[in-house]
């Protein structure tokens, strides 16, 4: 028997999943969750293999409920089952830990045999991200980086940044843009949220 977890905020998503997941002589649904806080209370409460894990719900969002769920579950399996294309977010969950990747209007069935899966130890995710996620190496930052780094995230502006280091603004920038290229990025705001979901590469614990 699969024992499962079931996340989102919508009371009709929920019901819904609960319905074909009744349907199954294998699967369980053994509690549910309407936002990130709730999340972790039934992960501490429940004994499960699988998570079905929204990315949109409030209170946290599911790429920081990911981290959090692996410091105390981490032989918890997830599976992201959201409304966003896999090309957004894909590589951020699977790099966070996370098993498969579905779009909510996949068929159920779709959905039921990549619990099998995921169970099992396999993953579902695209080829394409699977294949780059072999090629990809660890970021590894240097201590400089990592300064203007949480410096950026702090709020910090160039002018500040480069008072604060005694390097010039146009250094600044130019450590910006090496940020943004080694994390695959496009903004300060994707800066900020590196920061927050990696702290193991800013010098910190995960």
């Amino acid at each position: 028997m699969i024992r499962l977890l079931l996340a989102d905020d919508h009371a009709v998503v929920r019901k819904g999943l609960q319905l074909f997941i009744g349907y199954e002589d294998n699967l369980k649904l053994v509690a549910e969750a309407s936002n990130g806080e709730e999340l972790l209370e039934i992960i501490r409460d429940n004994e499960a293999d699988v998570l079905l894990l929204d990315l949109d719900m409030p209170k946290m969002n599911g790429i920081t409920a990911i981290r959090k769920i692996k410091e105390i579950a981490p032989d918890l399996k997830i599976i992201v089952l959201t409304m966003h294309p896999e090309d957004i977010y894909g590589k951020t969950a699977l790099q966070m830990g996370a098993s498969g990747y579905l779009i909510k209007d996949e068929e159920p069935k779709k959905l039921i045999n990549a619990i099998n899966k995921v169970y099992a130890g396999e993953q579902i995710f695209s080829e394409d991200l699977m294949s780059n996620k072999k090629k990809n190496k660890p970021i590894k930052l240097s201590q400089r980086e990592i300064e203007v780094l949480k410096l950026l995230s702090s709020g910090h502006s160039n002018k500040d940044i480069a008072e604060e280091l005694e390097i010039s603004d146009k250094t600044v920038s130019t450590y910006k843009l090496r940020l943004l290229n080694k994390i695959g990025g496009k903004s300060v705001v994707d800066l900020i949220n590196f920061s927050n979901n990696y702290p193991e590469v800013m010098g910190g614990r995960k």
